[in-house]
Order: C-alpha cells, then sequence, then structure tokens
C-alpha cells in the first residue's frame, strides 16, 4: 500500500513536472539558414525576440515559415528585401548588400 502511494506520487510528479522539460528555446532556438549564392547564415531567435523585442507574428507567416521550413531563400531575394532582407536594409539593422551597420538612434 505504502509503495502504491509513493508510485502514485512519483508519477504524478513526473506528469506535472514534464512539460517544464520540454519547454522550447525563446522562438524555438537558433537557426541555420544556408542561401544559395551566400554563405550559411545563424539566425538567433533570441536576439531577435528578447533582445530586439520582435513578436513571432512579426516574422511569421509572412516572411518565414514557422517549423524550420521556410520559403527557398537566395541571396538576390535578400538583396531585394525579401526573407532577412526585409529588415537588414541598412536603416532597422545592417544591411545585407553591403554588411554595414544600421545607423544608431
Amino acid at each position: 500500500m505504502k509503495n502504491n502511494l509513493w508510485i502514485g506520487l512519483f508519477l504524478a510528479g513526473v506528469v506535472v513536472l514534464s512539460p517544464l522539460t520540454a519547454l522550447p528555446k525563446v522562438g524555438g532556438g537558433d537557426l541555420e539558414f544556408k542561401p544559395k549564392g551566400a554563405g550559411a547564415v545563424l539566425f538567433k531567435h533570441e536576439q531577435h525576440v528578447t533582445n530586439k523585442g520582435f513578436k513571432c507574428a512579426d516574422c511569421h507567416y509572412k516572411t518565414f515559415q514557422q517549423g524550420g521550413t521556410s520559403y527557398k531563400m537566395d541571396m538576390s531575394a535578400l538583396t531585394k528585401g525579401a526573407f532577412c532582407g526585409k529588415c537588414h536594409e541598412g536603416k532597422l539593422a545592417f544591411d545585407v548588400k553591403t554588411r554595414k551597420a544600421a545607423p544608431l538612434s
């Protein structure tokens, strides 16, 4: 009887605490993009969400899909203001074309 009580309490604790261990990193963590015509780019969700204050809906589903699948990305699209180039245009963030920093505001 005592063993059943302890087993029940243990299982209840596992059920209650298990969702906490499965919490994703901010915005799903880091992603690596490999656009055609450019080197690999490491995208850090935490930098964009926590540090810059963007909301998920600022980029998903307009600019990027969620869940790691996105539209075909290539450097020519970025330099025309698509994907990362939507913000990385030299005013809001560094320019994908020149890699020059955005002016401080």
